[in-house]
Parts: structure tokens; C-alpha cells; sequence
């Protein structure tokens, strides 16, 4: 998986730490403003991650299939993988499949092809991350509507 938290889980711990300090009966200290701006924190990056973030996995993995179109051997490990990969419904089937497909590589005789699909792995979970968090950045940069 590429969040250890769902969505829901997110939205679950951001209301629960407003909800705590709206019946604080003290005002708040330190810590209790760090916990709201960590949650607001939380709530641009949820923003982010829903409205955009899935249209990039979806990309990703059908830029990855398409290093495994055609692959020959492997067995199990790579059979079908790129036709697994497009149709891996959300974030975390991708993720799955991919601790699924690394582990598969590894038991493999090593060989050219195994290390130029690890690599490639490597290579695309880095992009994607680079690309997370620009999307990130860019909602940071925009101004908060009054």
C-alpha cells in the first residue's frame, strides 16, 4: 500500500482532534494548537490525495505494465503482472501488487532482466513520489479562500 492510512481513516483522525479541542473546557496550549495545525495539515493533504492523487497511481501503473508487456519467464511472478496492474482498482492493490512483484524478482536467478525490472520499479516509485509531492506543494502554495 502507498498510505499506511485510508482516506476514511484520515477524515476519522482529523475530526476526532477537532472535536477534542472544541470541548476543551481550558484554552488551548501548545499542544493542542500543534495537534489542529497537524490536523489542518492532514486535511490539505487528504484534499490532495482524493482529488488527485488517483487519476497518478492510475498512471503509474499503466506506465509500469507497460515494462512488463511481453516479459517471458518468471513463472508466477510476472505472469499477467502488466494486465494486474492496469486493472488494480486503487492505491493500495498497486502497492500489494508491487511487495507482490519485488518479492517475486528477488527469488528469481538474478539476471538482466530481473535487475532492469527492479530497477525500473524503483525508478517509477521514485517519479511517483517526486510527482506526490509536487501535487502536494502546489496545495500549499495556493492561498486558503476566505
Amino acid at each position: 500500500m502507498f498510505n499506511p492510512m485510508t482516506p476514511a481513516e484520515v477524515a476519522s483522525a482529523i475530526g476526532i482532534t477537532a472535536r477534542d479541542a472544541a470541548r476543551a473546557d481550558e484554552p488551548l496550549g501548545s499542544f493542542g494548537r500543534g495537534q489542529l495545525m497537524s490536523a489542518y495539515s492532514g486535511s490539505r493533504h487528504l484534499a490532495v490525495e482524493v482529488s488527485s492523487f488517483g487519476t497518478e497511481i492510475q498512471r503509474f501503473a499503466v506506465e509500469l505494465a507497460g515494462a512488463f508487456d511481453g516479459v517471458e519467464g518468471g513463472g508466477e511472478t510476472l505472469a499477467g503482472v502488466a494486465t494486474r496492474l492496469r486493472d488494480s482498482p486503487d492505491p493500495r492493490g498497486v502497492g500489494d501488487l508491487l511487495c507482490e512483484l519485488l518479492d517475486g524478482l528477488r527469488e528469481q536467478p538474478p539476471s538482466s532482466q530481473t535487475r532492469a525490472l527492479r530497477a525500473k520499479i524503483h525508478s517509477s516509485l521514485r517519479d511517483l513520489c517526486d510527482r506526490e509531492v509536487e501535487l502536494l506543494a502546489d496545495a500549499i502554495e495556493e492561498k486558503p479562500r476566505p
